[in-house]
């Protein structure tokens, strides 16, 4: 992935203490619903492995009455790989998330550079001035 080094502007950074906070984007259709069911338990996978951050994106962060999908990238906690070896079933399950890709949108982060790249990628839309957009950023 290309490094964009064009600097963040209004880059807000929050602590999230409850997961009920995605309420707070847009309607309440079933669909998005449905899909902050998902975001809730990757949240709660992600803080059972000690992942660090997860980034949100998608029209899942926007006011679309019908949001279409929910991108979110996970950075990994450091000892990810040894608890898979120990079988601890949380990252069991993350792992067969991502790789199966179902649900499709999530994606893992290794380290800190690899989840600079995803935070790059995802801000960049796909406006042929290559303008940014923001993007919600939980801390786990």
């Amino acid at each position: 992935m290309a490094r964009n080094t064009m600097p963040r502007k209004n880059t807000t950074r929050k602590s999230v203490e409850k997961v009920e906070v995605v309420f707070r984007f847009g309607s309440s259709s079933r669909r998005r619903r449905r899909l902050v069911l998902r975001l809730r338990r990757w949240i709660e996978l992600g803080r059972q492995i000690g992942a660090q951050r997860l980034l949100v994106d998608g029209s899942f962060v926007t006011a679309k009455e019908d949001p279409h999908d929910i991108d979110t990238v996970i950075l990994l906690s450091q000892n990810f790989t040894q608890q898979l070896a120990q079988e601890y079933v949380p990252a069991l399950e993350l792992e067969a998330m991502l790789l199966t890709r179902r649900p499709e949108e999530i994606f893992a982060a290794e380290d800190e550079t690899d989840w600079e790249e995803w935070v790059d990628f995802f801000c960049q839309t796909r406006e042929p001035d290559r303008r940014r957009k923001g993007l919600v950023e939980i801390r786990l």
